[in-house]
This record gives C-alpha cells, sequence and structure tokens, in this order.
C-alpha cells in the first residue's frame, strides 16, 4: 500500500571543472547538517530512544538515522570518494492525505572531466563524477549553511518538517527507530533517506520537465539508460521535443542497463496471467495483477471453468456476502464492489473456488488488492475495466474455459525484453516523472515515487544498487568477491 508521494527533487548547480592536486579518500558518506540552531536535526525536544535509536531529543533521533542511511549507503558502494550531504528538515508540500516526504539531488554535476571511461560531453551528478575521477573535483570544507557558494558539497537532501505531531499533515508521524517497525500510519525516515540519498548518488534526471532542455544542452547519465521502446531511442539521443513526448509515454520508457536487467530477473515476481481458451472470440492471455495476499498462482496452467458470483444481495455480483452457489474448483469471477477484497476472495473460496478474479468495475487498469492480515489459501487477481468486460458480457450465458498462470518469462514492472520500467505519468509529475520505477512493479521498490509500508531499506535496497552500478559506481559486493 502506497501511503504517501516521494518527490525526488532534480536540483543541481553548473559545476566549473577546477583540477587541483588529487586528494585519495575512504568510502564515506558524512552528514552535513546545515539546520539553524533548535530546528530540524537541532530541535531539542526531548524524546526517549526508539527502536534502536539512542537519542534523547528530536533533533538527535533524526541526524542518527540520517547517519545510519549513510553508513548503510558506504557499506554497499566502493570506491576512493569522500561523499558530503547537506541535510535539512524543512516545510515541504503536505495535506492530511497525501506529502513530500524528502527531496534530493547533486548539488553539482560535472562533464568531460579527467576519468578512464566516461561518456563525453554527458552531465554526471558530483558524487559519481568524483568516484570516477578518483578525486575530489571541487576540494573544500563542508558548508556551513544550506546551499551557500562555493558550493564544495555533493547532495542536498530536504526532508518534510512538518509531519510529525501536525494534523494537517497526513494522519501519522515520523518513525526515528532503526527496526523498521513503525506504528500504523506512521512513516520510517530511515526508508526515505535510503529513497533520497540514492538520488543524490545519481538516480536523478537534470531534464526540464516543462521545456525538453537539458543544461548547456548536454545529457546527463541518467539519460543513457532511459529508453522509450516506441522510438528505440535513448534520452540522450533525443530533442526538447522528443523529450517532452518521452516523458509522458507511461507504458513506453523503461530502462536498459545491464545489471539492473540481468538483477530484475531475480528480483520481480513473475507476471500473472489469466489464458482463456473457450469460448473462441474470447480466447487470448490477459494480463492481470497478482493480490498482496494468497498463495500464487501455478506455473503450469490447469483449465477449468470460469463462473459469475451471485450473493443473491444488491450487487448479487460483487461477492460481498456469502454464496450459496457451489463453485466446485471453478475460477469466482467477481465484480469490484464496497467491501474488502479479501472478504469476496473468502467467499469465493467457502464456496469451493480454485482461484477468484476481480474486475475493475471503473475505467482504468487492474486494481492493486491489499490486505496484509488476509490468510486466503487461493489465488486471487484483479483484472483491468477493459479486459474483463468481455468476459462478464459472455457470463453467464457462454461455458468460458480458463486457467491462471505464473509466466517466469514475464516479469511484474517490466516490459517484454526484461527492462524494467520507469515512471512516466500523464500528465507529467515535475520531480518524480522518469527519475523512478513505475509503481507497477512488485514486489514494491525502494526507488518508486510511493511509499510502500513494504519497504525495509536497511535490510534489502532490492534493485537500487543495480541502478547505480548501470551508472558508473562500483559495488561492495562485488568487489569482495574478486578479491
Amino acid at each position: 500500500m502506497r501511503v504517501a508521494r516521494l518527490v525526488g527533487l532534480g536540483m543541481c548547480w553548473l559545476g566549473l571543472l577546477v583540477l587541483t592536486a588529487p586528494v585519495r579518500a575512504e568510502v564515506t558518506i558524512r552528514i552535513n547538517n546545515v539546520d539553524a540552531v533548535e530546528v530540524g536535526l537541532n530541535d531539542p525536544a526531548p524524546l526517549s530512544p526508539v527502536g534502536g535509536n539512542p537519542g534523547r531529543t528530536l533533533g538527535e533521533q533524526r541526524l542518527n538515522v540520517l547517519r545510519l542511511a549513510a553508513e548503510l549507503w558506504s557499506g554497499l558502494l566502493e570506491g576512493d570518494v569522500n561523499i558530503v550531504i547537506q541535510a535539512t528538515f524543512q516545510s515541504l508540500p503536505c495535506s492530511p492525505t497525501t506529502a513530500v516526504l524528502g527531496a534530493a539531488g547533486p548539488i553539482r554535476v560535472f562533464a568531460n572531466f579527467p576519468a578512464t571511461s566516461i561518456d563525453a560531453d554527458t552531465w554526471y551528478p558530483a558524487a559519481l563524477a568524483n568516484q570516477l575521477a578518483g578525486f575530489d573535483l571541487h576540494p573544500g570544507r563542508a558548508a556551513a549553511e544550506l546551499l551557500k557558494p562555493p558550493f564544495q558539497d555533493d547532495i542536498v537532501v530536504y526532508f518534510n518538517g512538518k509531519v510529525d505531531d501536525n494534523s494537517a499533515c497526513l494522519p501519522g508521524n515520523w518513525y526515528y527507530g532503526f527496526d523498521n517497525a513503525p506504528a500504523a500510519g506512521d512513516i520510517a525516515l530511515l526508508n526515505v533517506a535510503m529513497h533520497e540519498f540514492a538520488h543524490g548518488l545519481g538516480l536523478t534526471s537534470l531534464i526540464d520537465e516543462t521545456s525538453g532542455q537539458t543544461p548547456l544542452d548536454l545529457p546527463d547519465r541518467y539519460a543513457v539508460f532511459s529508453l522509450n521502446t516506441t522510438t528505440d531511442k535513448h534520452f540522450h539521443e533525443m530533442n526538447a521535443e522528443e523529450l517532452l513526448d518521452a516523458q509522458v509515454s507511461r507504458d513506453h520508457i523503461v530502462w536498459d542497463g545491464p545489471a539492473t536487467t540481468r538483477a530484475a530477473r531475480d528480483i520481480l515476481d513473475w507476471q500473472a496471467e489469466l489464458i482463456v481458451e473457450a469460448p473462441p472470440g474470447l480466447a487470448g492471455t490477459y494480463p492481470v495483477t497478482r493480490a498482496d495476499f494468497g498463495p500464487a498462482p501455478d506455473v503450469e496452467e490447469t483449465y477449468v471453468g470460469v463462473e459469475l458470483v451471485n450473493d443473491r444481495i444488491g450487487d448479487s455480483t460483487d461477492g460481498c456476502e456469502p454464496l450459496e452457489q457451489k463453485l466446485r474448483g471453478r475460477i469466482a469471477f467477481i465484480n469490484r464492489g464496497n467491501c474488502p477484497f479479501a472478504l469476496k476472495v473468502a467467499h469465493a473460496e467457502a464456496a469451493g473456488a480454485s482461484a477468484a478474479v476481480i474486475r475493475n468495475t471503473e475505467p482504468g487498469g487492474a486494481l492493486i488488492m491489499d490486505a496484509p492480515h488476509s490468510q486466503g489459501r487461493i489465488p486471487a487477481v484483479s483484472i483491468s475495466h477493459h479486459h474483463g468486460d468481455g468476459l462478464l458480457a459472455a457470463l453467464p450465458r457462454t461455458d468460458v474455459r480458463a486457467a491462471l498462470r505464473l509466466n517466469p518469462k514475464r516479469l511484474v514492472g517490466a516490459d517484454p525484453n526484461g527492462f524494467v520500467r520507469l515512471y512516466a505519468p500523464d500528465p507529467v509529475e515535475p520531480g518524480s516523472s522518469i527519475a523512478h520505477i513505475d509503481p507497477s512493479a512488485s514486489p514494491d521498490l525502494l526507488m518508486e515515487p510511493f511509499l510502500s509500508v513494504d519497504l525495509d531499506a536497511a535490510n534489502d535496497v532490492d534493485l537500487t544498487p543495480f541502478l547505480l552500478k548501470d551508472l558508473g559506481w562500483r559495488l561492495a559486493e562485488e568487489a569482495d568477491e574478486s578479491d
């Protein structure tokens, strides 16, 4: 379940290359607290330690979480680079139902700097550029204030200071524990910090969403792996008009970096499919979305009858009441209604169904079906309004036979070539479009634009390191294996 919105800030100051003697440093990510006295990361409000966080004030607990996130990323990446992250808590957009939890980006970007293997005339965010160069391209002391010249820090990250104890800003609060155990409605700051730091490390698009322009008409490194499958052109090969069109191309924008594509085979779920064999007019393979509860369908298909449910009350096809019919191993076809998805599936299961397909009764795609505490014992999937209409029209007059299966050759959140889809909604969402993985992916991933309660970024950063590897980062795990 996505509970709030994460917007990555495509912020950068173009870096003029200043060559100095190489300064070698160990792999380090350091937090530079640029908040004023008694606010944000320096808030003196007393708190008790929570979830392994020993801080005794609000500011201490916030800073401890950010330092832990820095340590975690330091342990995942390998290279001679010293990264400084300016961090601050500010008033970001917020309402009772949605919020910008954080925003981040590189403070400087560099092109044509001395390195053994880089793309010419291409912008690299400061942290990545320093790692590839092997020394700090713009050395100096950490800044004393937020975004003040000479901009010698590498990344800037903002967190929403409105979230805590504010009924006008989401129903919950920040959770500052290290153990990923927030109360219902609260938001684990550690997961958000891990997401935002990844933006600063390089998962950032520098394209102006309103004009399609890029700084000094040069592409950024992220664009090299952002592909429009309709035109078969990468973003760095496009002009401004093409970039504007690509940003709103929905399912046709993918990331084709080799490291991410390989890793996706092990991380993304297999695509569920409903294969209809009869009647001939409906025969075909229909994409469906698995529920977040109950078992997965089998890989091998077993064809059975499909039956429209009838609970005889109100909208009799919504399955909100116990079913008198005996389904005897058939697939239950159920319309969306005003009761929980898990309840519909439970009624189908009790009537003897082998699986349940829930149709979206409103125009749009397949539904996201959450029920974290459900113990359903039959597979359940949702089908889009468009694909479900034909099946609904055929039932109950026609004998419909179908099989529900998992296709190991198709990945949830990837295109038919196995390339992970990027977020390209129409209309464009400044700060979110392109710089995130599409939320259709399953399982939920760290770099989606919406926060998921299923994340545990201290222990699993899923595809994120591989996205960074495609950009040019070296991964510590691979360095250890080669030693």
